[in-house]
């Protein structure tokens, strides 16, 4: 059953390319395709290592293993490389991954761009001493200067993604340790070396060994490069098992002007922080409990809907959802910044969605509507979401994945269904060119037309329903209707 994964999808050239595992459920070998945009052809690779399942019983559904896929724009390298969990030598208890738990693939350089019939396993590279072995325990592993397992830094690390800064350069970002106690970490490929740097913490493990921090804490969110930065947002998981929230609590962003993202970090107000990052409250943005109304320990819910976004001249756009099991009560909320304004406005009666996008200096919801694909469209920093996209014929699907580049859409998809046949799909969308599904424009009095006092003046305009039709049109002129 071909399943699409966080950070499954990239792009480069003409090329899409997608992870998925293989159907069904007695093989899913892990499978790398390639798309062509012009040509339309598909080569697909398939490794020998499958999807293992939950602490290595494969029957067991284990959505950790997703894969995610880079291209180094600098080389032509393809990286794969496989959430697991947080594994180590003790987890499975069996020992079962104490040789597994860190799984990376990569190919050898020029490899994205080879024609169709090149395009094959050889090009990746075998663990050294282990022919036919493709997963490597390090992302370094036995290259001049590098041992092939470097137990300390890789084991017990989960939800990897790669990123690309404007220069083109490699970055993927892990989290080490848990749910509570958890730290984000980021490592840089160098192209010129083939090899990746020593990791940069954003935050520590065991923050409350601090005196100033009381408790331990992990987070969910991402580390990604958007709009000409390094940027973090993020959900908060403390330690602390009697406040009132069950998981999550909090939204926090931050961002720096270094393209390694390295140094220079900033709160969302630009005052500097230096990393790895202890106190957290230095950059929180805001609280969704502050929207219910409980204060019982263990009763708000902060889990899905969370996502963020920033456009290109710098509007922030947060999301996220709070439930009161209390008061069973449910708010989504849409936090946003104004490249202009010094305050964040939070909007308590948002329509809600899973995730939140930017191309140019537009924010889009994309996401499934009843098994079919819908695009709601807004300036950056205003709230007036608008449909812009609807499909109304065609396949439903269950759920996607999303990747944009260059203001094209990559929707990644799974076709409703049961058992192992589930196809995918992939469907392209220029966002540049969707025209609004209902638009009205004025064709008479023209722009700057000039009229003689008492002189009649024809009023006409074009009114478009591209979902539908228009039956009335009214025509208003300071507030009062005039036909």
């Amino acid at each position: 059953s071909a399943t699409p994964g966080a950070d499954g999808l990239e792009t480069y050239g003409d090329y899409v390319f997608l992870t998925w595992y293989k159907g069904g459920k007695m093989e899913r070998n892990v499978m790398l395709s390639r798309y062509n945009i012009k040509t339309g052809s598909i080569a697909t690779i398939q490794f020998p290592h499958k999807h293992t399942g939950y602490l290595n019983q494969w029957w067991l559904g284990e959505s950790h293993n997703y894969i995610s896929v880079a291209v180094s724009p600098k080389d032509g390298t393809i990286h794969l490389l496989y959430d697991m969990h947080a594994y180590h030598r003790t987890r499975p208890i069996d020992g079962s991954f104490a040789k597994d738990y860190f799984r990376y693939s990569y190919s050898v350089k020029n490899a994205a761009s080879l024609s169709d019939a090149e395009f094959t396993l050889d090009k990746f590279i075998e663990k050294p001493n282990s022919p036919g072995t493709y997963r490597h325990l390090s992302l370094n592993s036995g290259k001049p200067g590098y041992a092939i397992e470097e137990y300390s830094k890789y084991a017990g690390l989960t939800y990897p993604q790669f990123f690309l800064n404007d220069s083109g350069e490699l970055f993927m970002n892990i989290r080490e340790g848990g749910n509570n106690n958890g730290a984000y970490k980021f490592t840089k490929y160098d192209a010129s070396t083939s090899t990746w740097s020593n990791f940069k913490n954003f935050n520590v493990l065991n923050a409350k060994n601090n005196p100033d921090i009381a408790y331990n804490w992990g987070l969910y969110g991402k580390l990604k490069y958007v709009s000409g930065k390094f940027r973090i947002g993020f959900q908060l998981r403390s330690a602390n098992n009697n406040d009132k929230y069950i998981y999550q609590n909090g939204v926090y962003y931050a961002y720096s002007d270094d393209q390694n993202g390295f140094t220079d970090w900033k709160d969302h107000s630009g005052t500097p922080f230096s990393l790895p990052l202890y106190d957290p409250d230095k950059i929180k943005v805001m609280e969704p409990g502050d929207y219910v109304s409980t204060t019982s320990p263990n009763k708000i819910w902060i889990v899905l809907g969370f996502d963020w976004t920033v456009t290109e001249k710098g509007d922030i756009h947060i999301i996220s959802e709070v439930r009161d099991h209390e008061f069973d009560t449910k708010k989504k909320l849409h936090t946003y910044k104004p490249a202009d304004a010094n305050e964040f406005i939070t909007i308590d009666n948002f329509d809600g969605a899973q995730s939140i996008y930017t191309s140019g200096n537009d924010i889009y919801i994309i996401g499934l509507k009843k098994g079919r694909v819908f695009i709601k469209k807004t300036t950056g920093g205003t709230n007036n979401f608008k449909t812009i996209y609807q499909a109304k014929s065609g396949k439903f699907f269950s759920h996607g994945r999303i990747h944009i580049n260059k203001g094209k859409l990559y929707y990644h998809l799974m076709e409703q269904g049961t058992g192992s046949a589930r196809p995918q799909y992939l469907q392209i969308i220029d966002l540049d060119t969707i025209q609004e599904p209902f638009r009205v424009s004025l064709t008479s009095p023209a722009v700057n037309q000039v009229y003689f006092v008492d002189e009649k003046v024809q009023v006409s305009a074009d009114a478009v329903d591209e979902n539908g039709s228009v039956t009335k049109v009214e025509f208003t002129v300071n507030g009062q209707s005039i036909g």
